[in-house]
Order: structure tokens, then sequence, then C-alpha cells
């Protein structure tokens, strides 16, 4: 954490503080205790918001420092889960993090119907604090066998109005800024409204109009022994609110945005000269870092300071007041937008092959040298089933240092204009106090409970020890590992392992001849299950009601949906299997032999293998030896050159595993004769490198039932391709609104800063694309691009 403390001269920062003893002493300790440890924030982009049931969700989680706004390369371990209007979890995944970036794909099978559930995404690491870091959205799905037509039932009108002075408080005498905000029952703004703001004896004083989602402002000088109230009507039904918070002492803040600076304005009224001359103190703080300086009203009871945007956090600042007990008064957010990078992307470029389309697109101000990783949802360009609330920047910047949810915030953020960044200060305004308490700060800093968690760990306890060596299967992401164990030894274990969609944890033991045999061991796995958030969650916000019309018969049922995409997996499958043995093969500098499962040679042992490539092997007596026929190593008629060996990566310095080894397991073998490329290891006799396959050896049988599956309670999901149904009709109504064309969640841009990708051509005139990630390492890419396809 960055800790400053400093003192503002008008138009100056600097950055120093003397401290009256026993005043705020507690106050900046206590805020650099609370934030010591780092947060975790997480975004994920779904490639719609309405589904179909029979669709797929994709989505692509960003994991991202909130402090530096950088990935996070601590977390390995991402927790998804779908809940439905009962909060119970219908779905749920454990999604590998790599480089900050995951995805996957949740099936909206036969478990889910027509109605409104919640999709969930939390770290283990976000467990340990109070501020909402964690991923919330409202989802819709559609299922086209129980629903026909479904229009807004009408309900009893509700008006949730609220007027709020800036920083919660407003002076008699003193003119103040007073934020409007009118939301109906789910939360959601009316938009557009007009008002007026009357007195006692309704007079007409000022007059507001709210935006898009129901927030405006107004500017009032309250006079003495005089209420007030805002009048506004909502479907031709009129209200009145009274304007609260108007007080005869205390402090108010104004702030006035100066182009380059930031002017703050605190008023002051007090009751007498001891509340005047009490010490006070201003801290900004973005929730990592906090500057302070001292505030005193002795000789004037209004003071101004000014502040360099430049000096300030880029994004979020919180201004709190504080009394001479160093109790907070008043608090101020103000987004600052300097040091806030949001991209666009450029004008695709579109290639028509067959029936697909292939896209290149670039994104503006992109350094290629950079890490990057953008995800891309192509939809119809007339959908209505893209309702997101946020966007990457949105969730990232604003999201988690706010109390309450935000419609549309990604409006913000989209094309930032002066009347946007008015707008979202309108917003801030009707927000009040951030995220961050400060009874929290000081009396309950956050524990270190949950760890960063990279990958599971598992633990092999002995029930009966009878030997000090195992085995233990690889899986996708794991290699092979030999494990040898002290005699005192009664467990080994392991984290990093990442088994995906229900692999095993495959163990044997091996006695001191180099037979395998089952172990007789209990194995534990960490993390198991799910865990729960257990936060003070905030209620995501819904969306309002479309109109699902007539046309869901357009839908098929499906029937032949399954099959479709179970041929296309096998002929992906197939080449993908092609282009690997062929990178393998590329840089490989001697031969390479590949073991397909018809292969004749997976009934011989390794030993007999490797006698037919010109090795002299012999297993007898239990022992595995290898010498190559190199003339060159001779000595007196007997080649004495033995081959470097590795299994699955590792350099085998006992060879006793390789007795009566089982070609069954075996993906492919490298054989280097020379060894060239690998330094001295090869030694004269050249290198050898075996492959075996994880699928291949949960089917074997190695030494007879040697190996032994123990289920694992909780894997990864893998990142699957995506699908989608088939439509009868791709003109209708049905499809244009609530269908889906093609989702792409890792699109890394290349070192020429193109990024590509396809999706099938439907013969739609328009498609959006719907772009989000992370580029030049730290800044954020955020468009919405409609294009032209016919």
């Amino acid at each position: 954490m960055k800790f400053l403390y400093c003192i503002l001269a008008l138009f100056t920062l600097l950055f120093s503080r003397a401290q009256n003893p026993g005043s705020f002493d507690d106050v900046i300790p206590a805020f650099e205790a609370y934030s010591e440890l780092p947060r975790e924030v997480v975004f994920v982009h779904l490639n719609k918001s309405v589904f179909i049931k029979g669709e797929a969700i994709g989505y692509k989680a960003y994991v991202v420092d909130k402090d530096t706004k950088k990935r996070s390369l601590e977390t390995k371990n991402l927790y998804c889960v779908v809940q439905d209007s009962l909060n119970q979890t219908v779905k749920e995944q454990l999604i590998r993090i790599e480089n900050g970036v995951g995805s996957g794909l949740i099936n909206l099978d036969s478990t889910f119907t027509s109605g409104q559930y919640y999709f969930k995404s939390y770290t283990n690491w976000m467990r340990n604090f109070s501020e909402p870091n964690y991923f919330e959205q409202v989802l819709t799905v559609i299922d086209p066998d129980k629903t026909e037509e479904i229009t807004p039932v009408e309900k009893e009108l509700v008006v949730d109005a609220q007027v709020l002075p800036e920083s919660g408080h407003a002076l008699v005498g003193i003119n103040a800024n007073f934020g409007v905000v009118i939301k109906d029952e789910k939360g959601l703004g009316y938009p557009f409204l007009e008002g007026e703001v009357v007195n006692t004896e309704g007079d007409v004083v000022t007059n507001f109009k709210l935006n898009a989602f129901g927030i405006g402002r107004f500017s009032l000088i309250p006079e003495p022994g005089t209420d007030y109230f805002a009048e506004f009507r909502v479907a031709n039904k009129d209200f009145r609110v009274p304007v609260g918070y108007i007080e005869r002492q205390g402090v108010t803040c104004t702030l006035k945005d100066l182009r380059d600076q930031l002017g703050i304005i605190l008023n002051a009224k007090f009751r007498n000269n001891w509340q005047k001359n009490q010490e006070f103190m201003l801290s900004i703080h973005n929730g990592d870092s906090i500057k302070a300086i001292d505030i005193s009203f002795r000789e004037e009871s209004r003071v101004v300071k000014v502040f360099p945007k430049a000096d300030l956090y880029p994004g979020i600042n919180v201004f709190t007041l504080f009394d001479s007990s160093g109790t907070p008064i008043l608090e101020r957010l103000y987004f600052n937008h300097q040091g806030i990078s949001i991209h666009k992307i450029t004008p695709p470029e579109l290639e028509f092959a067959a029936d697909s389309i292939r896209v290149s697109f670039s994104v503006d101000a992109l350094d290629p040298k950079y890490w990057n990783s953008v995800s891309v949802s192509v939809l119809p360009a007339n959908t209505s089933a893209s309702k997101a609330h946020h966007n990457l920047p949105s969730y990232t910047l604003l999201s988690p240092y706010l109390r309450g949810p935000v419609e549309n915030a990604a409006y913000y953020f989209k094309e930032p204009t002066p009347r946007k960044e008015y707008e979202l200060d309108n917003l801030l305004i009707t927000q009040g106090w951030s995220s961050y308490q400060w009874n929290t700060i000081r009396n309950k800093p956050p524990k270190y409970l949950f760890d960063f968690e990279k990958g599971l760990y598992y633990k092999v306890t002995f029930n009966q020890k009878t030997t000090d060596d195992f085995f233990v299967s690889p899986t996708r992401y794991n290699d092979s590992e030999f494990v040898t164990v002290g005699e005192e030894q009664k467990f080994f274990s392991r984290d990093d392992f990442f088994p995906v969609d229900g692999e095993k944890l495959v163990l044997a033991a091996i006695d001191k001849n180099g037979m395998w045999f089952q172990p007789k061991v209990f194995v534990q796995f960490k993390p198991s299950s799910i865990p729960p958030l257990g936060l003070n969650e905030v209620t995501p916000l819904g969306y309002r009601e479309t109109q699902i019309l007539k046309g869901a018969e357009e839908v098929r049922p499906f029937e032949g949906f399954y099959e479709v995409q179970k041929l296309d997996e096998v002929l992906l499958l197939e080449q993908s299997k092609k282009n690997r043995i062929e990178k393998i093969r590329n840089k490989t500098v001697g031969r390479v032999d590949f073991f397909e499962e018809n292969d004749y040679r997976r009934y011989w042992w390794l030993s007999t293998y490797l006698s037919g490539r010109g090795y002299i092997v012999d297993e007898t007596n239990g022992r595995f030896t290898i010498l190559a026929r190199n003339p060159g190593s001779f000595s007196n008629g007997i080649p004495k050159a033995t081959p470097t060996i590795f299994l699955d990566g590792v350099l085998l310095t006992d060879f006793s595993v390789l007795y009566r080894f089982s070609m069954e397991i075996i993906d492919y073998i490298e054989i280097n004769r020379s060894g060239i490329g690998e330094g001295l290891r090869a030694d004269g006799g050249g290198v050898i490198k075996i492959f075996t396959d994880p699928s291949k050896i949960r089917r074997a049988r190695v030494s007879g039932e040697s190996l032994v599956n123990y289920d694992i309670p909780m894997t990864f999901s893998s990142d699957k391709r995506f699908y989608n149904p088939m439509y009868n009709d791709y003109f209708g109504e049905f499809f244009n609104n609530f269908g889906a064309i093609d989702w792409h969640p890792n699109v890394v841009l290349d070192t020429k800063g193109k990024g590509q990708f396809s999706f099938l051509n439907y013969g739609l005139p328009k498609v959006k694309f719907y772009v989000e990630g992370i580029v030049n390492d730290s800044e954020f890419v955020s468009d919405v691009v409609e294009i032209k396809v016919q």
C-alpha cells in the first residue's frame, strides 16, 4: 500500500502533515492497516443476458488487482454459480484463471425454466473483505415450451424518491446542490421526469429534470424556518417529497470541476467558539492509498481548496471530513477521469468465405508488446438480449466503491463526454457514503482467513506403508510425478493441481524391485466444494420488463442440436490432433513416434519397442538397463553409452520405474540419438523422452491392478467450444430479439496488433459486436460496434 500525508495550500498539493497529538492519530494508521491486504475485483463478460433454454451461457472472467487495475496473477481458482430466484444454486463451476482471465460455458439444460436467475462469480480471497468486489448479474431464461406471449403485468405504482444534499448536509443560508433520484419498485429510474421545488407557502423556488436513469440535481439556498418539497408526476399521479437534511449548524461540502483542477468548498456554521476552534481533517482515499490535510475554520467559515487533477487518484476519490474526535461528519465521492484509458476497436474489416465471415480488427492506441486479451459476443443488430448494466470499466472502476447498484453504469464509460461526466457526478451525489465504512475501517480491519487459491491441494495419507516410492498419474494440466518419502513420513501432498472435467487422481505404489502395486492410502482434497460467498451482498438490479413476443415456437426443441454439436466436436478434435502432432514434430530434432488407439505396438512392453529402435535393453532380475548401439562409444567391443531418459518431463536417475512399462499408456516417444540441442544431458547415448497419456492411463492395467483411481469431489471446468442451437427462422422477430450468433471469449491481438475471429453468416443485414478486454497490460477496451454484413 502507498501511504501519504499531505498539506495543501490553495492551488498546491504538498505531501506532508503535522498531526496534533490525540486528535486524528488513529484515522490514518487505521486506514493503512485496513488497506494493507491487496484486493481483487472480478468482472464477467456474459455473451448476453436473456437466454433461451437449450442455449449456453458463454462467459469470460477478468480478475483485476483493485489498486493497479492490472490483471491479478495470484488467484487461479474462480467460483461461478447460477442461482434461481429463491437463491438455490442451479449450476456451479470452478474455472481456472491464467494471467488474470478464464472462460467457460454453462448449458441451460432441463434444470432451467422461464424466469430470473443470478450469475455470481468470486474468488476465495474476496471472502476476506466486506467491500462488494465480487461479480453478480441478473439473467432471464425463456423456455420455448412454456412461453406463449408474456407482457408486463400491471402492478401497483411504486415510487421511491430521494432528495439528498451534496455530502449529506445542507446549511441554512448557504447555497447547496441537491441530488434527485426517483426509482420504481425494481430500483430502476423513472426516465426524463421533470419537477419543481416549492417552499412551505407553495412558491416555486427552482425546478429539476432527470436523465434517462431518473437522476438529476438542483441548487438551492435554504431560508431559515422554511421547509421545501420536490413535486413531480408519475403515471398521471402527483407526488410531493420533502427536501431533508437542511440544518442550522454543521459543515457542508461542494465540489467544483475546474477543467484540470478540482475545487472543494467547505462551509461551516457552529453553535459556539469551541466548535469553531476545533481542528478538522480532510482525507482523500481510493481504497488503497490515502492523503490528508488539516482544515481550520478559526479565521473563516468558508474554506476553499483546489487540487490539480493530476495529483488526485485516477478513478474514484473519496473525500471525508473528520472532526477533532476523529469522527467522520461528511463524505463526497468524485470520479477523476484523468489517467483512465478506455479504448475502442478500429472499424472491423470483413472477409466473406463460403458460409462464414472472418473479422479483423485492432484497438486504438494499442501497444502490441504488452499483454492483452479480448472477448467478443456477436448478436443480431436489433437484439433485446443484451441488457447488462455494467461493462468492464464500470464494474472495475466504479461499482466496488458504491454501496448500492447502478442502473446502466456502462453508459458513463462509453465514449465519455462532458455531459456524461456531469451525469456521473450527479449519480455520485445521490450515492452518499462510499462502500468503505469508517467504523469497520477503524474497528474491524479484514482478517486473513482465506487464501489465494492456486489449484487444488491433495494430501495422501498412508493407511499401511510398505514402500517409500509412489507414482502419480498425469492429468491434462499436471505432469506425472514419482514421489519418494522418508521412512518416518506419514503422508505426501501437493498443490497447484488442476484436474478438469471429472478427471481422477490415479496412484500406484512401487516396490524395491520396480514392481507397481495398489497403494493403501487415504486421499483428501481441498477445496472439496464451492464455498459460500459469505458477505453482505448487494442486491443486483434487474431489467425493465421486455415483452416476449409470439414466435417462441420458431425455436426448435433442440433434439438435433446435440448430435450436430457432437459431430462438430469430433471434427474439431481430429483437426486439433493433427495440428498438435505437426507442432511436436516440427520442434523435435530426432524421431517422434505417436501411438494411436489401434496401434499394435500398444501390446508391447517399452523394452520391446526400444529394442526395435536399436537399443540394448535388459529386464532380467527385475531391473531395467539400457545401452545405445553407438560405435563411437564402444570399449572392447561392448557399447557403454547409456541414453538420458525423461518420463513426462522428469529426468530419470533410476530406471526401475520403466521395468515392464506398458506401451498402453504412452502417447508418444521422442528419440534424439545425437543429443543435439540437449546439451550435456545427452552424454553420448542420446536422449529418449517418453510422454504418457492421462486418458490412456485410466484405462490401462500396468503390472496388473496396480493403479487406483480416487474420485475428486470438485474439478475445474474446461473451456469448451461455443455452439448455437438451431433456429427454424433466422429472419424472424424472435431470433432477432433473443437469439445469439457467436461467442469468442479468447481473442488475442497478435504482434501486429490484429485480432481475428469468424462467425456463421446467417444472412442478417447487420450484426453487433460487444467487445470487452484488457490491453496494454492495465487498460480497458469496451465497445459496441454495429456493422453491415449484407
